[in-house]
């Protein structure tokens, strides 16, 4: 008899990560979560943040529910902050999947593939997805050992992998050297500086900017691109929060005695360190240069997904975004503004030549900013309607 294929490892203890989880559990899945940090941890690199979507839209309904039953659960309509989110519901989610799906915090996946085949193998032939994920994995301990399984989703989000600030988006000269991880992070406020310099053009930019300015002395702030505001409003934004943000560093750049220096359209040539701080080397327009000296840099050029863990696996990525191909495709032909406009199109979009194998959530849309945790609530339903049964029948 043929081993029921229902062995199901999941990548990441985020919010998709651990509704699929529930969702793999409910549809007879043996679920194993790996974690490389603990519970939410991408999200509080940000836990300061307030998130622009209500409570309702970050969650499901069994979800709240099971969380319901042990401590008190946020309104549909909170607003709240990624520390709230993390300790106010997917901690107690968690507890919730314990102990019948297995979650393995401090667990990073170092590399995967097939038991029996490397990459070049067996190309689409049905006995590849007949051998199951071999993946390697390291615990804090720096112990090592291999996990196989036979469904593998990658949940691991963006915010591991940050973008570079260097033109064309390589790393400048210095950049390596003398930037940390901590500096690609949203600021927070309270520590005054007398100058510091933003790099970015999106809403982690718009908020580092925003709370920055109220302790700073000086803000530059470099965007990408020659634009009339360094945001650009939705229109009739339903979103309150991120109408408010985009209102805020809109007029902070224009007010000329906020504290808030716009610089549109500079380009970062080179960064160096000094005793005082930075030195910025910024191309202003063609043959001119500008030196910056300031006593930090916040670099929020945005993320893109980790793929190097998955690199022997036949995956169909996006030149342009690093997203699952059909997908991306789909979504650089939809020119809709607002994020909100968007919906899990299909599971037939996210799946890969690599079959059993699916990227869910923020890493599917690879470095498109649209992604909303909505749309990867429903990727999961989606998901599970296309696999569940061969696992039901398995029992």
């Amino acid at each position: 008899m043929k081993r029921p294929m229902n062995r199901l490892v999941i990548v990441g203890a985020g919010p998709v990560g651990l509704h699929a989880a529930l969702k793999a559990h409910e549809c007879r899945f043996d679920v194993t979560v790996v974690e490389k940090g603990d519970i939410g941890a991408a999200i509080r690199s940000w836990e300061h943040v307030r998130l622009f979507t209500p409570f309702f839209m970050n969650s499901t309904a069994r979800g709240r529910r099971l969380v319901g039953e042990s401590t008190s659960v946020p309104s549909d309509d909170a607003l709240l902050t990624g520390g709230e989110y993390v300790d106010q519901y997917l901690v107690p989610l968690a507890e919730c999947c314990r102990p019948a799906i297995q979650i393995r915090t401090d667990t990073e996946l170092v590399a995967v593939s097939r038991r029996d085949f490397s990459k070049s193998d067996a190309i689409g032939r049905p006995e590849r997805a007949e051998s199951p994920f071999r993946l390697l994995v390291r615990r804090a301990t720096r112990v090592e050992e291999i996990i196989e399984c036979d469904v593998l989703l990658d949940c691991t989000g963006i915010v591991s992998r940050h973008r570079y600030v260097g033109v064309g988006g390589i790393p400048c000269p210095g950049e390596l050297e003398c930037l940390t991880p901590a500096d690609y992070r949203i600021a927070e406020s309270g520590t005054p500086a007398e100058h510091v310099v933003v790099i970015g053009s999106g809403y982690s930019a718009a908020t580092s900017v925003c709370l920055l300015a109220k302790s700073c002395k000086l803000v530059t702030w470099i965007t990408r691109g020659e634009r009339e505001q360094p945001i650009m409003s939705v229109v009739d934004d339903s979103l309150a929060e991120r109408r408010s943000l985009t209102d805020r560093a809109n007029n902070l750049a224009a007010d000329s005695q906020s504290g808030v220096q716009w610089m549109p359209g500079g380009r970062i040539e080179s960064v160096e360190s000094s005793d005082r701080g930075y030195r910025l080397h910024v191309s202003i327009e063609e043959g001119r240069q500008e030196v910056i000296r300031c006593a930090r840099v916040v670099a929020n050029p945005g993320f893109r997904p980790d793929s190097r863990p998955f690199e022997e696996l036949q995956i169909h990525r996006c030149y342009a975004t690093d997203g699952p191909i059909k997908l991306a495709a789909h979504l650089l032909s939809d020119t809709a503004g607002d994020c909100l406009s968007q919906a899990a199109p299909g599971i037939e979009l996210l799946q890969n030549p690599e079959r059993n194998f699916y990227i869910l959530g923020a890493a599917s849309y690879g470095r498109d900013s649209r992604f909303l945790l909505k749309n990867g609530l429903e990727q999961i339903e989606q998901l599970f309607e296309t696999i569940s049964l061969p696992a039901k029948a398995a029992q």
